[in-house]
């Protein structure tokens, strides 16, 4: 019965989105639409789960070294946890296009110094799990 309560506790904290990656969902924008939103709840936990074991996050304008792993993304991403309920990630404008999800993302909630900024985020959903993801540079 514990996991029972557990599962009706999620269902009633996430979004419906955010459970998909606990599933393989076929469809790719339900698959990156439910990290947005784990992402935006600052659970690093279900954001990681969206993603394949193996997922590589390239930035194209090479700044960033890429990441490789899932266990690697928890890291990079575990700065969530710190930050404030205002801060995430709208979403501007989506394309899909088969397995491919390119995302227009303004992050926002970011310090008043910095204002809102946006990224392109492209995706490649495999098997219901992101298993590559590129952010173009931004200028």
């Amino acid at each position: 019965m514990p996991a029972l309560t557990n599962m009706l506790a999620a269902m009633l904290w996430l979004p419906l989105s955010a459970m998909a990656c606990s599933n393989t969902s076929p469809d790719p924008a339900e698959v990156v639409q439910a990290q947005v939103d784990a992402y935006n709840a600052h659970d690093v936990a279900t954001f990681a789960s969206c993603y394949a074991d193996d997922v590589t996050v390239t930035d194209l304008g090479g700044k960033r070294p890429p990441i490789t792993g899932r266990d690697a993304l928890k890291k990079a991403y575990a700065f969530l946890a710190t930050r404030p309920k205002e801060f995430h990630a709208a979403i501007v404008q989506r394309v899909v296009n088969g397995p491919i999800v390119v995302d227009h993302e303004r992050l926002m909630g970011l310090p008043a110094d910095k204002g809102p900024a946006d990224a392109i985020a492209m995706y490649e959903v495999r098997d219901g799990k992101i298993l590559h993801v590129w952010f173009p540079p931004r200028s």
